[in-house]
């Protein structure tokens, strides 16, 4: 994923007195897995992040910017904005905000966002200091960020497991950030935050592992984004070759709105997805009132709405979804505390043959209960 946490800093507005190193060697191999160029440029566009309209005066946030995949496409579309609408460069500074927690990453995404500015025209001492203003070293889950505020936070945020991480430190990541429960990956926190940082209307654009929309310890955060946000696309790209290494995390483009929940626009990619095939989605995005586009590549549908609570979100074809969607909307559902319907894995009696019947039994109706399984 792009940027790979390794080693904290002692960052101010922190309340950790000692922080400790996540690797002996700084200069070691880090292991980043980085985002491909077309797989960014989609996330940019399902964000709503488009040089057609005005960027300069809209920040956007990405929390583990590595060697700088979501950094270099973001500077372009901000400077073709700029040129657009208008602006000069004295105008850009607070347009973008990116971290990491690697100084040699944040070297590398600063040297690319200066090139592109001088470039452009931008003035070397104006460029390097937009550069720097712009990406800075810090840990995402614990520096103090209450002046920021996103109208896009997107990236590939670390998929790391919460037991790898020392102990103070993932203490203190739960701590601040409760949607972490159980054996939870750091990624669920970056969600949290994410959110947390966006302005009325903002989006959230990660691509990231799904797990959390299917296991126990996504619920938190599943409850959160249900009662207070709404999702907007979800592009399932388990078998596409999205990153720069082949990588078993089982993706999923996500972006997640600042708002009250509308339609959702859903897609199960398959591995010809391309910068090509891709295409379509972007344009749909763009406007999502038009019908779900049909391709080789991918399944799409567009649903009135999203699941909701912290229960499992089902996982199924577009199709599919799109018909448990309607039954929910139209139905209760079957474990119901008003009818008293509950679901479970069966029943141990230890005497099936007495305690499960058919037909009329000479027993009290109050001591019978109704049942219905797959086949008795």
């Amino acid at each position: 994923m792009s940027g790979h946490y390794r080693q904290l800093p002692l960052l101010s507005g922190t309340t950790m007195t000692t922080l400790t190193n996540w690797s002996e060697e700084l200069d070691a191999e880090h292991g980043e897995v980085f985002t491909r160029r077309w797989v960014v440029d989609l996330i940019l566009d399902l964000a709503g992040y488009t040089s057609d309209i005005d960027l300069v005066g809209r920040t956007v946030l990405e929390p583990s910017c590595g060697g700088g995949a979501f950094v270099a496409p973001i500077v372009e579309r901000l400077l073709a904005s700029m040129t657009a609408h208008g602006h000069t460069f004295d105008d850009l500074e607070g347009s973008l905000l990116a971290f990491d927690l690697l100084e040699h990453n944040v070297d590398i995404s600063r040297k690319s966002a200066e090139a592109a500015l001088l470039s452009a025209g931008c003035a070397a001492k104006l460029a390097e200091k937009l550069a720097s203003s712009w990406i800075r070293q810090a840990d995402f889950l614990l520096d103090d960020l209450a002046e920021f505020g996103a109208d896009y936070v997107v990236g590939n945020p670390p998929y790391i497991r919460l037991e790898d991480v020392p102990t103070e430190i993932s203490d203190e990541y739960r701590r601040r950030w409760p949607t972490m429960r159980g054996r939870s990956d750091i990624y669920v926190g970056f969600y949290e935050r994410g959110l947390d940082l966006l302005k009325p209307a903002g989006r959230l654009a990660f691509i990231c592992a799904d797990r959390w929309m299917r296991n126990q310890y996504g619920a938190d955060l599943r409850k959160l984004v249900s009662q207070q946000y709404a999702m907007d696309n979800v592009v399932v790209m388990h078998d596409v070759d999205a990153f720069e290494e082949p990588v078993s995390a089982y993706p999923a483009v996500t972006v997640i709105r600042n708002g009250k929940q509308k339609s959702v626009q859903v897609v199960d990619a398959n591995e010809s997805l391309s910068a090509e095939t891709a295409a379509p989605l972007a344009a749909w995005a763009a406007k999502p009132r038009r019908n779900a586009p049909t391709s080789e590549a991918f399944e799409a549908v567009k649903l009135p709405t999203w699941f909701e609570g912290p229960g499992l979100w089902p996982s199924a074809s577009p199709d599919q979804l799109e018909l448990l969607a309607d039954l929910e909307r139209r139905f209760r559902p079957l474990e119901d505390s008003q009818t008293g319907t509950r679901v479970g894995i069966g029943v141990a009696t230890g005497c099936d043959d007495v305690y499960l019947r058919k037909g009329v039994v000479d027993v009290e109706a109050d001591r019978l209960l109704p049942m219905l399984t797959v086949s008795i």
